[in-house]
């Protein structure tokens, strides 16, 4: 199977399991975009577990660390939540806080999944 099918499909099924959790966590009332770090904490760890067996087999990095965990994860939607915190007086705190949790969290699960792999 070609790299661009194997992107696609594991981005898909990503996408797919990163709006079932967006669905999920709706539910939920929270100042916090929630839904969003839990993909990204998620993602962050799982890269850096599989990435040294994806090296060892040439069709898991397309399926999975391109494909499925980018469909996963997003930059650009904590980017644009990460902006609507900043531009809205109120939640400066909130933007302070939730870049910390982002960026600190998600490093954390990455480092973990690295020294688990």
């Amino acid at each position: 199977m070609s790299n661009l099918l194997l992107v696609m499909l594991g981005g898909g099924l990503g996408a797919v399991v990163r709006a079932a959790v967006t669905n999920s966590c709706s539910k939920l009332s929270t100042q916090l975009p929630i839904a969003t770090l839990i993909v990204n904490l998620v993602g962050s760890f799982l890269i850096s577990l599989l990435s040294g067996i994806a090296i060892a087999q040439a069709w898991l990095s397309p399926l999975i660390i391109v494909g499925f965990l980018g469909g996963l994860t997003t930059f650009s939607t904590l980017s644009l939540e990460l902006t609507n915190m900043l531009t809205t007086k109120s939640q400066r705190m909130l933007f302070i806080a939730y870049s910390f949790l982002q960026y600190g969290l998600c490093f954390i699960a990455c480092l973990i999944g690295y020294v688990i792999a």
